[in-house]
């Protein structure tokens, strides 16, 4: 697969998906590795309060948890590894 395939599918398997556009963000930037608080901020271009309010409801979700919330450090959730797989899974068809 070429890039540019990778690249389509993946955007067109995220845009179709029931998160919002801010959720997935932060998401996928705690799926690339992206723990703390200030770092999704700073990657996802999202202000922190926009960022503290997506971070805590896909906590209250279950698509990540917070491991530290001294720090506001945050990691992927089995729920969120799930969605994950599904958006880069490009062989199974979408539902919903």
């Amino acid at each position: 697969m070429k890039a540019i395939d990778f690249a389509c599918r993946f955007l067109s398997r995220v845009q179709r998906d029931e998160l919002s556009p801010a959720a997935r963000l932060v998401l996928v930037a705690v799926g690339a590795g992206l723990e703390d608080k200030d770092d999704i901020s700073r990657e996802t271009g999202l202000s922190a309060s926009v960022c503290t309010t997506q971070l805590r409801q896909l906590c209250m979700r279950g698509e990540i948890r917070c491991i530290s919330l001294l720090a506001e450090r945050y990691v992927l959730a089995p729920a969120g590894k799930n969605r994950l797989r599904k958006l880069f899974d490009f062989h199974t068809p979408i539902h919903g």
